[in-house]
């Protein structure tokens, strides 16, 4: 399915925290680095990426760790939800937030050296050693 040009919404189990981001996405794909599997507990991680300037949250506060200089790891502090990884400027969403997450097709690998060696794959994107900036 097609990336859409509209608003994506999103938020978290327990409704707590709802965002909105406006307009196309800067790019989505599965991030396979450790410190995305340790803040979700799943073996890789597909997200799709905003501007900041693009997003608005509508409910809630989501706190934020600081998972390495400038990075930032957030979730919902009542239900748990892992929600984002972001800095001052990029926001990546975790698809599984997303209202409609079948509206942005992962495109790219990144941090696939770090993939866990019994998940397979069975597409043919791109895959990067790491982030791609």
């Amino acid at each position: 399915m097609a990336q859409e040009k509209q608003n994506t919404s999103g938020g978290c189990l327990c409704g707590a925290i709802r965002y909105t981001a406006a307009g196309e996405p800067k790019g989505s794909g599965y991030c396979h680095c450790q410190t995305c599997r340790h803040h979700t507990g799943a073996p890789v991680v597909a997200f799709v990426v905003f501007s900041a300037e693009q997003v608005s949250w509508l409910t809630g506060h989501r706190r934020r760790y600081e998972s390495s200089r400038g990075k930032f790891r957030a979730f919902c502090n009542n239900c748990g939800t892992s929600l984002t990884f972001e800095d001052d400027e990029l926001i990546e969403f975790h698809i599984s937030t997303l209202d409609s997450p079948n509206n942005y097709l992962p495109n790219e690998h990144t941090h696939y050296v770090d993939k866990i060696s019994w998940f397979e794959l069975a597409d043919s994107l791109p895959r990067y050693h790491g982030s791609i900036e």
